[in-house]
């Protein structure tokens, strides 16, 4: 029994492996590129504080974050890093960004001249990456004559500073020529700009897979997220990089029932047992982000040995059939990683749930805590307060 539980469900991350990722990032993309590390979302909901602890101690100083929220919570506990908001931020929340150093994107003239006049009346200089759409549809510039004019004017801005230009790719793993064609589009109008005298200190493009794949769109800087936790959303396995996975999901059993043939296990009544049945219940459901869906068709380890989960997934639990095997309440049982000579990896659940490895786990819930170990020491620990 681990005492220092604060709830028998949980998730263990290996900095270890998350260090090794970053190293292994920073040793295949492009000499002298810089990296911004993503952790928009609490990096994906694996802790954004304590992983960006490692990654700074690696050399990285950029960050890249969704919402002034996160944005705020980052500088606070790292003011001297430089954190990118990567979406949109409405108008009314420019002070506060301003106020804090927290680095804004922007794809409208008329946002930048307000955040202009902002950063006037605070006597500061706003930083910005302007975002270009170049073919993701989402979000930026879409460059021509039009945008062109836009971006001239918003150089010209007293209180703006354009630190940065940046886009996304759509499809960088499945459709190289669409890629090439974004890439293109990209640059194009980056030389447009610089041609009528302005410049850029950094330009990014480059997503995860990018980094895995395309040398060549490297730029000056990189935007690498998944792949940082050792997860590649594709076909190809994270160990074909030198990515190292870096989290396990367990939870300890919490009864253990005889369930007789012909009876029925959870709501519904969905699983008939049709044979005499030791059901084991985990303290663990679908507000973990394990959904419904996947009912009936996971299995957990328990002692080592495969078992499936039964009936449907509940909020707070589910159960699972261990016939023959030997365990009792308070055993560890992996959801996700390795058990004696068995692994189940998160990219086996997204097979059932038709989900990707990023999206599955920014569900998990705050309410799971996270054991944060190095060096085979519990150094940190993530929890609901």
């Amino acid at each position: 029994m681990k005492d220092f539980l604060t709830r028998p469900a949980w998730i263990e991350i290996n900095l270890d492996n998350f260090e090794n990722n970053i190293k292994e990032i920073k040793s295949i993309i492009t000499p002298g590129t810089e990296i911004m590390s993503v952790v928009k979302s609490d990096a994906y909901r694996l802790g954004a504080i304590p992983l960006s602890y490692v990654s700074r101690e690696l050399g990285i100083k950029f960050f890249g974050v969704a919402t002034l929220s996160e944005a705020l919570r980052f500088k606070k506990e790292f003011p001297d890093t430089s954190v990118l908001i990567l979406g949109y931020t409405p108008a009314h929340l420019f002070e506060d960004a301003v106020k804090n150093d927290i680095t804004l994107t922007i794809y409208t003239l008329e946002d930048a001249r307000k955040l202009d006049e902002i950063a006037g009346d605070l006597d500061k200089i706003a930083k910005l990456h302007l975002a270009v759409d170049s073919g993701m549809s989402r979000i930026g510039f879409i460059p021509g004559e039009k945008s062109l004019e836009e971006v001239k004017k918003i150089f010209e801005l007293e209180n703006i500073f354009v630190e940065g230009i940046f886009s996304h790719f759509a499809a960088s793993e499945s459709d190289p020529e669409f890629t090439k064609r974004q890439f293109t589009t990209f640059t194009n109008f980056i030389k447009e700009i610089e041609d009528l005298g302005y410049k850029f200190t950094y330009k990014h493009i480059a997503n995860s897979s990018s980094v895995l794949y395309h040398r060549e769109y490297d730029l000056n800087m990189v935007r690498p997220g998944i792949i940082q936790f050792g997860y590649t959303d594709s076909e190809k396995l994270p160990e074909e990089f030198g990515l190292k996975e870096f989290l396990s999901i367990k939870a300890q059993i919490a009864a253990i029932r005889e369930v007789k043939a012909g009876e029925t296990v959870g709501y519904e009544r969905f699983y008939k047992c049709d044979k005499d049945t030791k059901v084991v219940t985990l303290p663990l459901g679908y507000a973990d982000a394990f959904p419904r869906i996947l009912s009936e068709k996971i299995e957990v380890l328990i002692n080592g040995k495969r078992c499936k989960q039964i009936g449907l997934i509940c909020m707070d639990q589910m159960m699972v059939d261990a016939t023959g095997v030997d365990c009792k309440v308070g055993d560890e049982v992996v959801l996700v990683g390795r058990q004696g000579e068995e692994e189940i990896k998160i990219r086996d659940i997204c097979h059932f749930s038709g989900d990707c490895e990023t999206s599955f786990i920014t569900h998990f819930n705050r309410r799971l805590p996270k054991y944060y170990y190095r060096h085979g020491e519990l150094v940190h620990v993530s929890k609901m307060d």
